[in-house]
């Protein structure tokens, strides 16, 4: 698979980097805009501590668990957005794919959320 087809699938594992490189794996959300991957957390979560020291990514498809790999893995460049209008950008378009579960979800002020941007690895 190529990052733009992983637009459309409904959960993926986001597996982010320690320091001495030891995976880390978490069933995100995912939506993609234009040639990007965009993915929300909690903004003091570890996917943002580690993306911050290691922007290092690996993706794959997975079911809802995230005990299911449903496809191959994809190694992508992983940065937390600080543009305030792509981030909301990011949070709309993540709103609108998973609608009212996203609203639950979602509740609470946006600056305790961040948004993941994954784009293919340079």
């Amino acid at each position: 698979m190529k990052l733009t087809d992983f637009s459309t699938v409904q959960y993926i594992n986001l597996i982010t980097y320690r320091r001495d490189n030891t995976p880390v794996s978490t069933a995100v959300w995912v939506v993609g805009i234009e040639d990007a991957l965009y993915v929300t957390t909690g903004k003091v979560s570890g996917k943002v501590k580690r993306i911050r020291n290691n922007g290092k990514a690996t993706i794959h498809e997975t079911n809802q668990s995230g005990l299911q790999k449903l496809s191959e893995d994809l190694d992508l460049q992983a940065t937390i957005v600080e543009d305030q209008v792509e981030k909301q950008n990011g949070i709309k378009a993540i709103t609108k794919k998973y609608g009212l579960m996203a609203k639950m979800m979602m509740r609470g002020p946006d600056e305790g959320r961040a948004i993941i941007k994954l784009t293919n690895s340079k």
